[in-house]
């Protein structure tokens, strides 16, 4: 999983990324060199249950599927995979539409990975 979080890393735009179960513990993570694991996903992590508690109080159908939050220094993007969130860190600037692809393929991968 980790060099499959690697390689997307390689996208232009992308910071790191992380996959988190729906409960808010990382399973694994690949983290640009500005980037520190725990914090990222301590805040990760409280924003994911925090979504995710607020959609259950209004009681919306089928939950949370992506959501993307902006700010001025990036955008954090979280992608539901059935068991567990794929959580990409991005630029400001980074186009969403070129980014999607590459980050659909990694889900994918993800998803269909076997382990020994």
């Amino acid at each position: 999983m980790k060099e499959i979080l690697e390689n997307l890393n390689k996208e232009p735009g992308i910071l790191g990324c992380m996959v988190i179960t729906p409960d808010g513990i990382m399973v694994s993570a690949a983290l640009g060199p500005n980037l520190e694991e725990d914090r990222v996903a301590a805040i990760v992590s409280s924003v994911l249950l925090a979504v995710r508690r607020c959609l259950t109080g209004i009681r919306s159908p089928g939950g949370l599927v992506s959501c993307v939050l902006q700010a001025h220094l990036g955008k954090v993007l979280f992608f539901d995979m059935g068991n567990s969130f794929l959580v990409v860190m991005a630029e400001p600037g980074v186009r969403l539409d070129a980014s999607v692809v590459a980050i659909r393929g990694a889900m994918l991968k993800i998803k269909n990975r076997r382990v020994a």
